[in-house]
C-alpha cells in the first residue's frame, strides 16, 4: 500500500532494472566488461585501456542474482500496485541472447517473472489476507504477438475475417478489439494458456521461415475486484517480451557485419524515437510523439505516457564481445528513466458499470449514425471506432454480471485449443500424463534462437512396426503425418523415422530416411549434412535435425547422457549448416576451377592474398542464404503461375575505370572488392535479364522481406495482387518496403519507405561479374 501511494504521483517516473546475465560457455576466457556497485553500473567498451562509462538506475542485478530476487524487484511491485488499482507494465529489452525471455518466462525448474506473478496472484484469490479483502476477484488473460506489424492472437489462432488492430478510447485507454480474453480461475489455467500460446508462437515463427527473434509478445492480465461494500476496482498488467534489439548481426569467419535495415525491427526503431521524444519532454512542449507509427508503440501508449506504473527490465551481457550492444541497451534504459506516466486508481461505485455500458451504447449509436451520413469522409475510422466500443461493451459484461458465461466460454475455447494442438501432433500441457506413451520413448525437441520458444514443440517417436512420418498437413497431405510441419522445404511427405526398441550394439536403433522426391524441393539435414532422396542416417541422443529451412530439432533419448547445453544452441545449428555448405561447395571441382580463375584475375588487378581469401570466405557464407532465397523464389513462382521466374546468383563488383597497366600496376589503388547478389528475371529457355544487384551486407534484410512475401503469397486466397506486384521490376529493384509492410495497418501510420536502391542493371562505373562457373571470369 505504501508503494501504491507513492505511485499515485501524476508525474511518476518509469522504473528501470538492469540485469546482467552470466557468461555463456562460448564466452569462456573473456573478462567482464560490466561492473555493478549498488544501483550503479559501469561498462567498458574497447580494449583494457578504454575508459569506463557509468550509469545509475533504480536496481542493478549482478549475474549471481536469481529469479526470486528478480521477481521481488520488478514483479512483486507490479502485482501489489495492480491489487491497489493501478495499471502496470513490464517490458524486457535487450539484444537476442541477453536473457530477456529467461527473465520473463524462465524454465520449469527456475520460473521467471510471469509464472511467479501468476502463482502469487492466484494465491491472493484463494486466500486474500489484505486488511480490506475483496469478496470476489475475477481475472482474464490475453496473449498476443506482434510480427511484421501484424497482431496475432496466440490464444485463438484460427483464421479470422478481419485483422486485429489497436484502438484507443478516450476514457478506457488502449486495447485490441476482438482479442481473446480468457477467464482464468486458477494458476494452472493461466499456465496452460501460456503454454498453448508459446506452442502456437513457436510453430508460427518457423512457418514464417523466420530464423530471428523479430516478434514481440504481450501477455495482459485484467483484474476486477469486487468488495463487500459494492465498490469495484479495476486494473491490468501488461507483461511484454520484446524482440532482440541488436542493430547488427555478426556472421562468418571474417566477422562481416550485416546491416539490419528498418524492415527488420522497425517497431523497435519507432520505440526508440518515442522514448527519445518523451525523455526530452516532447509532450509538455507540444511536440508530436509518433505513438501510432508502429503497432508496438501504439499498444504501449498508456505504458509510456498514460495511466500506468511502468517498469523496464534491461538485460545485458557481461562479455567484452557484446559490450557495444550492452552500451546501446544502457543508453536506451537511461532515456526510459526520464519517461513520466500518470498512474491513477480506477474504482467504481456499484451503479457506475451500468452507466458506462449505457454511455458506450450511446456512443455506438452516434457513430452508426455518422457512418451512414453522406457527409462522412472517414468510414474506416468510424467502423473501427464502432467495433472498439462494441468490444468494450462485451468485455465489461464478461468481467461483470456475465462472469459465469465468460468462464464457460473459456472452457469451450480450451476444447478448441486441444484440437488445434492435436492437429499439429503436439502434446497437451501435461506431457507426463499422455496416454499410451511408454517411459523412455525418444522424442524430437525444437531448438530456437529465441530461448522462450526452445523446447515448446515436442514430438514422440512411434515404435516399430509404425513409423514416424514428417510432412505437411491439410488437404494437400497424401495421408495424415505424425509430425505436421508447414513451411519452406516441407513437401507433403518429407521423411520418416524408424525406431526399434531392441538394443543393438549398446543402444536403440533409430534411423531417419528422406522420402521426398527431388522435384518436391524437400530439405532434410542431419548434423548439418543434407540427405538425398532415399538416403538414411542413424540418429543418436543429441543428433541435430533440420526439416525444411526453419524447423530445428534435436533427438532426445531419455536415460542417455545429456549433451552440453552450448552444443545444442541455435547458433551452433547455424554454424554447422554453414560450415558443411562451405566445405562441400569448396570441394566441388567446378567451384575449385572458378575460384582458381578468380584468384588469378584478382591478383592481376592488384588485390592481395588476404583480400582474395576474404572474398572466398564471404562467398561461402552468402551461398547458404542464396540457396534459401532461390527456394523461396521457386515456391512463390509455383504458387503464382504466370509470374516470370526470378533467380538469385552471386556476383562481384569491380571498378571499370581502374584498369591495370602493363606489369600489373594501376592508375589508382584498386577499390575494395564488393560481393553482390544478382537478381535475374527469366528462365533457361528465354533470355535472362538482370534486374538488380543487392549488396551482400544488405542481403539478409532483403531475404527477410522475401520470406515475408512468400508467407503472404502462400496464406492468401486472392493472389492476384501479389502476382501483379512480383511481376513488376520495381519490387525487386527497390527496397522491398511494400513487401515488408504487407501486413501493416494502413489506417495507422507506418515508417517512411526507404528510397529504392539504384543499383539495378544500370550504373556506368561498375562492372558486375557473376561467380557462376558457366561464365568466363575474364
Amino acid at each position: 500500500p505504501a508503494l501504491a501511494v507513492a505511485m499515485s504521483n501524476p508525474s511518476s517516473a518509469a522504473t528501470v532494472c538492469v540485469r546482467i546475465r552470466p557468461f555463456l560457455p562460448r564466452e569462456k576466457g573473456q573478462t567482464t566488461a560490466v561492473q555493478t556497485d549498488g544501483n550503479q553500473i559501469a561498462i567498458q567498451v574497447g580494449g583494457p585501456s578504454a575508459e569506463w562509462r557509468h550509469f545509475a538506475f533504480d536496481q542493478c542485478l549482478a549475474a549471481d542474482a536469481g529469479q526470486e530476487v528478480l521477481y521481488s524487484q520488478v514483479g512483486e511491485p507490479i502485482l501489489r500496485n495492480a491489487l491497489e488499482g493501478f495499471n502496470g507494465t513490464l517490458f524486457a529489452y535487450g539484444q537476442t541472447g541477453s536473457g530477456k525471455s529467461f527473465s520473463i518466462m524462465g524454465s520449469e525448474a527456475d520460473r521467471g517473472v510471469v509464472p511467479q506473478l501468476l502463482h502469487r496472484l492466484f494465491g491472493v484469490v484463494e486466500g486474500d489476507a489484505r486488511p480490506e479483502p475483496a469478496s470476489e476477484l475475477r481475472i482474464t488473460m490475453s496473449f498476443l504477438e506482434i510480427y511484421n506489424e501484424e497482431l496475432n492472437d496466440l490464444l485463438d489462432p484460427r483464421p479470422r475475417q478481419k485483422k486485429l488492430f489497436v484502438h484507443q478510447h478516450p476514457q478506457m485507454g488502449v486495447y485490441v478489439p476482438h482479442l481473446t480474453e480468457a477467464a482464468s480461475t486458477s494458476a494452472a489455467d493461466a499456465m496452460r494458456l501460456l503454454d498453448f500460446g508459446a506452442k502456437i508462437r513457436a510453430t508460427a515463427q518457423t512457418n514464417m521461415n523466420s530464423t530471428s527473434s523479430r516478434s514481440h509478445s504481450v501477455c495482459t492480465l485484467r483484474l476486477v475486484q469486487v468488495f463487500p461494500n459494492g465498490k469495484i476496482r479495476k486494473s491490468s498488467m501488461n507483461l511484454c517480451d520484446l524482440a532482440g534489439s541488436e542493430r547488427a548481426k555478426k556472421t562468418g569467419a571474417i566477422g562481416l557485419r550485416m546491416r539490419e535495415g528498418s524492415a527488420i525491427n522497425s517497431s523497435l526503431s519507432v520505440l526508440g524515437q518515442v522514448i527519445s521524444k518523451l525523455s526530452s519532454g516532447a509532450e509538455k512542449k507540444g511536440v508530436h510523439v509518433p505513438f501510432r507509427q508502429s503497432k508496438l508503440t501504439h499498444l504501449l501508449t498508456d505504458a509510456l505516457s498514460g495511466n500506468s506504473v511502468t517498469t523496464m527490465l534491461a538485460n545485458i551481457s557481461p562479455a567484452h564481445s557484446e559490450a557495444e550492444e550492452s552500451l546501446s541497451t544502457l543508453r536506451f534504459a537511461d532515456n526510459v528513466k526520464k519517461v513520466k506516466t500518470k498512474p491513477k486508481v480506477m474504482e467504481l461505485s456499484p451503479e457506475e458499470p451500468m452507466e458506462m455500458l449505457q454511455t458506450l451504447q450511446e456512443e455506438v449509436s452516434f457513430l452508426q449514425s455518422a457512418l451512414v451520413a453522406e457527409s462522412t469522409l472517414m468510414p474506416n475510422e468510424i467502423s473501427r471506432a464502432i467495433e472498439g466500443a462494441e468490444h468494450l461493451q462485451r468485455s465489461l459484461c464478461a468481467r461483470g454480471e456475465e462472469w459465469a458465461n465468460a468462464v464457460q466460454q473459456t472452457r469451450a475455447l480450451e476444447a478448441v485449443q486441444q484440437q488445434l494442438l492435436q492437429e499439429r501432433c503436439l502434446p497437451l500441457y501435461e506431457v507426463g500424463q499422455l496416454a499410451g506413451v511408454k517411459a523412455g520413448t525418444p522424442y524430437l525437441l525444437n531448438v530456437s534462437d529465441d530461448p522462450a520458444l526452445s523446447g515448446c514443440l515436442l514430438y514422440f517417436l512411434r515404435p516399430d512396426p509404425e513409423t514416424t512420418t514428417i510432412g505437411q498437413g491439410g488437404p494437400n497431405s497424401i495421408a495424415p503425418n505424425c509430425v505436421v510441419l508447414e513451411g519452406l522445404g516441407i513437401p507433403t511427405r518429407l521423411a520418416e523415422i524408424q525406431w526399434s526398441d531392441a538394443i543393438l550394439e549398446g543402444g536403440r536403433s533409430i534411423r531417419i530416411f528422406k522420402i521426398a522426391g527431388a522435384s518436391e524441393r524437400g530439405r532434410l539435414l542431419v548434423n548439418g549434412r543434407p540427405l538425398e532422396t532415399g538416403e538414411g542416417a542413424m540418429l543418436i541422443h543429441g543428433t541435430r535435425i533440420v526439416f525444411g529451412w526453419a524447423f530445428c530439432f534435436r533427438v532426445v533419448i531419455p536415460g542417455t547422457g545429456e549433451p552440453q547445453k552450448d552444443d545444442i544452441s541455435f547458433e551452433n545449428f547455424s554454424k554447422e549448416v554453414m560450415q558443411y555448405t562451405m566445405t562441400s561447395t569448396m570441394e566441388n571441382m567446378d567451384m575449385i576451377k572458378a575460384v582458381t580463375q578468380w584468384s588469378a584475375d584478382l591478383e592481376r588487378r592488384g588485390y592481395g592474398v588476404d583480400e582474395r581469401e576474404q572474398l572466398v570466405d564471404l562467398v561461402g557464407e552468402v551461398m547458404v542464404l542464396v540457396e534459401e532465397g532461390n527456394a523461396l523464389c521457386k515456391e512463390v513462382n509455383a504458387a503464382l503461375p504466370g509470374t516470370p521466374p526470378v533467380t538469385l546468383d552471386i556476383g562481384i563488383c569491380l571498378s571499370f575505370l581502374a584498369v591495370p597497366q602493363s606489369g600489373g600496376a594501376h592508375r589508382a589503388p584498386p577499390r575494395p572488392l564488393a560481393v553482390v547478389i544478382q537478381v535475374w528475371r527469366g528462365s533457361e529457355s528465354e533470355e535472362l535479364r538482370l534486374l538488380a544487384a543487392w549488396p551482400a551486407w544488405d542481403f539478409e534484410r532483403r531475404l527477410q522481406w522475401l520470406r515475408d512475401a512468400h508467407r503472404e503469397v502462400l496464406k492468401r486466397s486472392d493472389d492476384s495482387r501479389w502476382a501483379w506486384k512480383l511481376s513488376k521490376d520495381d519490387w525487386w529493384v527497390g527496397d522491398g518496403a511494400d513487401a515488408a509492410g504487407a501486413g501493416a495497418d494502413e489506417s495507422v501510420g507506418g515508417a517512411a519507405s526507404a528510397p529504392a536502391w539504384p543499383g539495378g542493371a544500370g550504373g556506368t562505373s561498375l562492372e558486375v561479374e557473376s561467380a557462376a562457373t558457366t561464365l568466363d571470369p575474364r
